[in-house]
């Protein structure tokens, strides 16, 4: 019997227990790897989803949900806001100042987005983090590194991958800004879940960075409405 155990051995035990899973074969993890990943980001970008796009991403956080549900063990600290706080609070600052220098160098747009003017904008804003942050921060952080942990069993190989499959998840937007701006935060987001193993502050730091962003006058790169 294979073992599947994303989470270390080490932490396992953290959790009262070795809990011994089915491995899913090799080809199965590249076959749902390529697809929910690379095949998926294709098929928004080239406008070849015959339903709501929207259907398609519930599909996707549905199936991740259940993956985890079915078989990754218990992990006590998913909702704890023990963290590096500071270190947060210091990115964040840090992309306000990088925003600012960003958009007075390369962009023509005002510092801040018009939500007088953009009604839609600002309820996206509102319900990012339920919305957007915690389904990414699912699929891209919690089930990526615990179900391919067989296929990518070193850990900055794991990390550059995630950098580059989030990045590609946001083709369908096709600037080169958001792609740049998402492999930099697929690096930051995916520290700090490893760091923390928490989805809940990995879920909090990547809404504060996608509502600084949806507030700035770059929003109108960073969003577009389905």
């Amino acid at each position: 019997m294979q073992i599947l155990c994303w989470a270390k051995r080490k932490d396992l035990e953290n959790y009262g227990g070795f809990k011994m899973i089915r491995n899913p074969p090799t080809w199965f993890l590249l076959f749902e790897l390529t697809t929910l990943f690379i095949i998926f980001p294709l098929l928004y970008f080239f406008d070849l989803i015959p339903v709501h796009k929207i259907i398609p991403l519930v599909v996707l956080f549905v199936y991740c949900v259940i993956v985890l549900g079915l078989n990754k063990p218990i992990n006590p600290d998913r909702f704890k806001t023990k963290a590096n706080w500071k270190a947060i609070v210091v990115r964040f600052l840090s992309l306000n100042i990088v925003i600012f220098l960003w958009i007075k160098f390369f962009s023509s747009n005002a510092l801040f987005a018009d939500f007088s003017v953009n009604k839609q904008l600002l309820l996206m804003t509102l319900i990012y983090p339920v919305s957007s942050a915690f389904p990414q921060e699912l699929i891209f952080r919690e089930f990526f590194f615990y179900r391919y942990e067989p296929l990518l069993n070193h850990k900055a190989v794991a990390i550059i991958c995630n950098m580059i499959l989030f990045s590609f998840a946001h083709l369908y937007f096709a600037n080169w800004t958001i792609l740049l701006f998402t492999f930099v935060g697929g690096l930051i987001f995916s520290l700090t879940y490893l760091n923390t193993k928490s989805l809940l502050v990995v879920t909090i730091e990547h809404s504060l960075f996608g509502i600084l962003i949806l507030s700035s006058g770059l929003a109108d790169q960073f969003y577009k409405a389905f």
